[in-house]
């Protein structure tokens, strides 16, 4: 069963405008890959990280939404040292930004297979490192993931 990470832009996206249509056909893929998560098809990982940006979330139904959803991973994981040397690598070496590095970093080590942005530039900068090697993650967007799988 694939095991994927989420970034945060995934579960905040159904709060956003649904009249564009990319939003829109995202939020119906992230919708089928919460149900896919529901009926045991798939796993999905939590960290401690999503749940610092989730706090910082300046609309209370947003962030219980966020929240209620962050219930169907399976586990939880804890910044350590492994992570942070993974992202000072990424951040330094490869030049992902902060937090990007961080989500990266934490589902490369999480044993993720997917992590699931609608972030183009990170998924770009994603299949670049996935080329040279450098993660094993497959970084991707959340329609193309639906297609895939």
């Amino acid at each position: 069963m694939p095991a994927l990470h989420l970034d945060m832009n995934i579960y905040k996206r159904p709060s956003d405008d649904q009249r564009q249509m990319r939003i829109r056909l995202e939020t119906v893929a992230i919708t089928m890959i919460f149900a896919l998560i529901d009926d045991g098809q798939l796993s999905a990982r939590w960290s401690l990280v999503q749940d610092y940006e989730n706090s910082r979330d300046p609309v209370p139904e947003r962030r219980e939404f966020v929240q209620y959803l962050s219930q169907c991973c399976e586990t939880t994981t804890e910044p350590d040292e492994s992570i942070r040397e993974w992202t000072r690598r990424l951040s330094e070496t490869h030049q992902i930004r902060g937090r990007d590095a961080l989500h990266l970093a934490i589902a490369e080590t999480s044993g993720c297979d997917y992590l699931v942005t609608c972030d183009d530039q990170l998924v770009r900068q994603g299949q670049r490192l996935k080329e040279q090697g450098v993660i094993a993650v497959h970084l991707i967007n959340p329609v193309d993931f639906v297609q895939e799988v």
